[in-house]
């Protein structure tokens, strides 16, 4: 895909992987979308871009809430005209024993990591499906791959992200749209800081890293599709 002048709707963009995916995007041209609940980092995000000659529009939602997931969707089609590119990076980590987990955490968890980017990528779908183009890259976890304990509901949701990106996969193509899971290793984020996450700095991967890892995907020519892609640190631990 050539990313000049795409639409481009990046969740969860105010910092981390997301704002940097947002970002990349930008300076290959690409008109972005940036979504999140944080406000002043949203817009200070996209001043960035746009102080390096990109084009950023910001839209602070909680994708949590009824009606905002298909709301983004709207916002871009009404800024841009259209969508040709959705990034589900939006996510909440907790890390809760199994047996302590609550029912309150978990519907919690579940809104944003999987409800969420299930109704983002049913809007999307719509638009892309009907010009016949688009990119939908969900962005899953190694936690999905083998769930820690302590990571319960963000594994699990992380897991169940990677089954309806294979719903959504097999709907996509039929109408000429393609479908990624990236599952990131350890990534140097205030996310994984703030839970408690310590091991040294040659263990942790980058945000930037991530973000070519998402460029690798979309710049594939019109007859490849990766579906599947797990980036580790060259030199890692297990969280």
């Amino acid at each position: 895909m050539d990313l000049e002048g795409k639409v481009a709707v990046v969740t969860g963009a105010s910092r981390g992987i997301g704002r940097t995916i947002a970002e990349t995007l930008a300076t290959r041209g690409s008109r972005v979308v940036l979504a999140a609940r944080s406000g002043p980092e949203l817009e200070a995000a996209c001043t960035a871009i746009r102080a390096a000659g990109g084009t950023a529009a910001p839209v602070v939602v909680d994708l949590a809430k009824p009606g905002a997931p298909r709301w983004v969707i709207d916002q871009a089609v009404a800024a841009f005209g259209t969508i040709d590119i959705l990034v589900n990076n939006a996510a909440v980590l907790h890390t809760t024993p199994y047996l302590s987990v609550t029912e309150e955490e978990w519907d919690a968890v579940m809104a944003l990591n999987v409800k969420a980017p299930f109704l983002l990528s049913q809007a999307a779908l719509r638009i892309m499906m009907a010009k016949r183009s688009g990119y939908i890259v969900n962005i899953s976890s190694t936690a999905a791959l083998e769930v820690p304990r302590h990571l319960t509901t963000y594994g699990t949701s992380k897991k169940a992200l990677i089954g309806l990106s294979e719903a959504l996969y097999e709907t996509a193509k039929e109408g000429g749209v393609k479908v990624s899971v990236l599952y990131p290793g350890m990534t140097d984020t205030e996310m994984l800081r703030s839970a408690g996450v310590a091991v040294p700095e040659e263990h942790w991967m980058k945000t930037e890293d991530i973000a070519g890892c998402i460029l690798f995907l979309l710049e594939q020519s019109e007859r490849v599709v990766v579906r599947d892609l797990v980036p580790w640190a060259s030199r890692h631990d297990q969280i």
